[in-house]
């Protein structure tokens, strides 16, 4: 039998509902509760009929010893008891990390010390609109999150609910009717560099290169090693961006490389393994999907620049003996281990600094992030028109044909602009004698 309490307050009414379930080993009665709002846009007659449901099947499930337990466990204590049973042993090493590191920053500050069973779509709509707001972000940086951003935090907190509802804690995710903040888009608008501007760049690091051999003393056959480093710093910084442009890859991609990888022969280099940073330290292991290992083809010039930086490598690797250590990488610290994952983002963010140092504010590059240029390649083979959709994405490692096809928009957009000048220049603008140009 039920026991049935309404809860009147100023602005609504609910019913906590109260169902006995036997006794305790110590011969306490066990009472198992729940609580019902009802729908305010039902009638009172279609309220009671709600109710009455509610309670009969609420009962049937106690009787049954299905009785949900989402009314009386936080979602921290469940998140608990899913990392134990679920998340380490069913989630990759990285994406377990990855997860952990978003629910313990962003999800249980804010919604921990709920009881799941009480959280409802409301309450993650309201979550996902704090997500937007300016100093909210766990990594320091300005402004919200984007939209892209919020959707895999939706993702995170729907696998735990998912699997609370797998295991009969809650009747139904939350997440399945919570809808995601509009945005304006902007946060969301992929950044890259235009064609002109990545000439300029790469002339800029072309440049950057060479001064820094023209720096070596003068009369040395074979540089000292700490200025001969210098130069081979400057080196694999010019191959790692024109691999960044011209191939598309990931950063992780990139720094996770051995010479053994690249085939001078056949102008190619292929893409088998991944650089992941996991807990102060870079872990090497198969990218995360099928479709990322693959061999990515090069221009000539390239791998000129490859052969040429191995080169130097090799010499300097030599003139250290004993002291190089780690793999085959191809970028590397100064004493032959794997470059540190921050550093491609830092060196990229100091030439675009430097170069805007040596132009007029006009001229000036936007600053981007590595990962931008990424987006740079993709755009620039977009809007050659010779390239398509398909092939792009089979270079790029997409496991999807949908994020490629945001490139298509993305160019498709900065081209509109470009057909409205061009009918300008034909149709409104006028030459000297007043009449219009054609």
């Amino acid at each position: 039998m039920a026991y049935v309490r309404e809860i009147k307050n100023k602005k609504s009414v609910s019913y906590k509902i109260e169902v006995s379930n036997g006794y305790d080993s110590s011969g306490k009665k066990i009472r198992e509760t729940t609580t019902f709002v009802p729908d305010p846009q039902m009638t009172k007659k279609q309220q009671q009929k709600a109710l009455q449901k509610f309670v009969y099947e609420f009962e049937e499930k106690v009787k049954n010893g299905n009785c949900i337990r989402g009314e009386k466990i936080t979602l921290e204590k469940f998140v608990q008891e899913w990392d134990e049973a679920f998340a380490k042993k069913q989630l990759e090493k990285t994406t377990y990390h990855g997860y952990m590191e978003v629910i313990n920053q962003l999800i249980l500050p804010s919604l921990g010390q709920m009881k799941i069973g009480k959280i409802k779509p409301y309450h993650i709509e309201k979550f996902y609109l704090s997500l937007t707001q300016d100093g909210v972000r766990h990594d320091g940086k300005p402004g919200g999150y984007s939209n892209g951003s919020i959707n895999r935090f939706r993702i995170i907190l729907s696998s735990i609910l998912s699997t609370a509802e797998h295991w009969e804690f809650i009747d139904n995710n939350p997440c399945r009717k919570a809808r995601l903040p509009k945005q304006s888009g902007q946060n969301d608008k992929l950044k890259c560099f235009t064609a002109d501007q990545t000439r300029r760049f790469l002339k800029f690091v072309d440049d950057y290169c060479e001064q820094a051999k023209v720096q070596l003393p003068i009369g040395v056959t074979r540089p000292a090693v700490g200025n001969d480093y210098a130069y081979v710093l400057q080196m694999q910084y010019q191959a790692l961006f024109q691999i960044a442009i011209f191939g598309g890859l990931r950063r992780g991609e990139m720094l996770a490389l051995e010479w053994q990888n690249v085939d001078f022969e056949h102008c190619k280099i292929d893409i088998k393994q991944s650089a992941y940073y996991i807990k102060g330290e870079i872990v090497i292991k198969a990218p995360k999907t099928k479709d990322s290992i693959r061999s990515v083809s090069f221009p000539q010039s390239v791998i000129r620049t490859l052969q040429k930086y191995q080169s130097e490598q090799e010499l300097y690797k030599k003139s250290l003996g004993n002291k190089w250590h780690g793999k085959n990488w191809l970028f590397t610290k100064s004493d032959g281990s794997i470059m540190n994952i921050s550093t491609p983002y830092n060196k990229f963010q100091k030439l675009i600094q430097k170069y805007n140092q040596t132009v007029p504010q006009k001229e000036q590059l936007p600053l981007l992030s590595l990962h931008d240029l990424r987006h740079t390649n993709a755009s620039l083979l977009v809007r050659s028109n010779k390239i398509d959709t398909k092939t792009i994405s089979k270079k790029l490692g997409h496991s999807d044909m949908a994020t490629t096809m945001k490139y298509y928009i993305h160019s498709y957009e900065e081209s509109e602009q470009e057909t409205a000048d061009v009918l300008e220049t034909m149709l409104l603008k006028q030459n000297e004698t007043g009449t219009i140009s054609g």
